[in-house]
């Protein structure tokens, strides 16, 4: 389908998709997202991500283990961030608290304060501060719509929660009140070069009926397009073979942790929602891996924004 459109059909589709993510609440079926990754028992994704429980894309050289790809991503954010120790640093979006807990670890000077909308993800993140004896970081569970702080920061981060939003517009502008004079804002998002579509409809789409619900696909340079609170200040883009491999570890630890999986998700769920949930996610790997590997990583891929205030 996108092959067949003209350039001036595809610049009318991003238009209207830009003015469609330009109303109403920040993000949408935020209880739907939880449902479908971040209230699954800790102990599955234990069994699938690195140790760091890095729940995002990562850059890969040759030879890299998962550990190592995740690692250099993480200090690969700082530095495209501009971060330094002293810093005020908010991230939006925790995940398993990976960047959050890595820069609290890495930066004493720095003091982060890290938001999910997960009470998993709280209290394994609060967890995870007790054993590593940190003092300079603060978890908030918050959905994002409700979410307002009084700090200024230096530093905001965000690593593939944007993807989840519906009017990401309004967020941008909240953010340009919290950042210090000449904050920053960095984002990871994942995009397609040209054609951006919604998860809107779980009737028909798969994807959106088990694990995007509410979710989008933005095109590449969206968040510029629609951002006049801050100024772009650098772009990059990151073929989707890095995200590919990415997928394809976690599936490779998936397929060979099935049985450990199956009696994790036992302890919450009955046997046969437990496997059907494995089954799914592994569909849900295989289809998001060849779509980032698809046409050598071009068409689907990652990128990277950096927003002065």
């Amino acid at each position: 389908m996108v092959a067949r459109l003209n350039q001036q059909q595809i610049l009318d589709i991003q238009q209207t998709f830009c003015q469609e993510c330009s109303s109403g609440p920040i993000a949408i079926n935020t209880k739907d997202a939880n449902r479908q990754h971040y209230e699954v028992p800790l102990d599955f994704f234990t069994h699938v991500l690195s140790k760091n429980m890095k729940y995002s894309g990562s850059i890969w050289q040759k030879q890299m283990s998962l550990e190592d790809s995740d690692k250099t991503t993480l200090d690969c954010y700082i530095d495209r961030a501009r971060m330094y120790d002293g810093h005020e640093v908010l991230e939006l979006g925790a995940g398993w608290g990976a960047l959050s807990l890595h820069i609290a670890e890495k930066y004493k000077n720095t003091n982060v304060t890290t938001v999910t909308n997960s009470h998993t993800q709280k209290r394994y993140i609060n967890n995870k501060i007790r054993d590593m004896k940190l003092t300079n970081i603060t978890v908030i569970q918050s959905d994002i719509n409700d979410f307002s702080t009084n700090g200024h920061f230096d530093t905001i981060f965000s690593i593939e929660m944007f993807e989840h939003l519906r009017n990401p517009r309004a967020l941008l502008n909240k953010i340009r009140r919290w950042l210090q004079p000449d904050g920053k804002l960095f984002i990871q998002v994942f995009s397609h070069n040209k054609y951006p579509q919604f998860f809107d409809n779980p009737r028909s789409s798969w994807m959106a009926r088990h694990f995007f619900t509410g979710g989008m696909m933005p095109y590449a340079g969206f968040f510029s397009d629609i951002c006049d609170s801050l100024e772009t200040e650098r772009q990059w883009v990151i073929s989707g073979t890095h995200y590919h491999k990415t997928l394809e570890n976690w599936l490779h630890k998936l397929d060979c942790n099935n049985n450990q999986l199956l009696s994790s998700l036992q302890t919450s769920w009955p046997k046969t929602q437990s496997q059907i949930y494995i089954n799914r996610y592994r569909m849900f790997l295989l289809i998001c891996s060849e779509m980032f590997r698809f046409n050598k990583g071009q068409d689907w891929h990652t990128m990277h924004y950096l927003f002065q205030k």
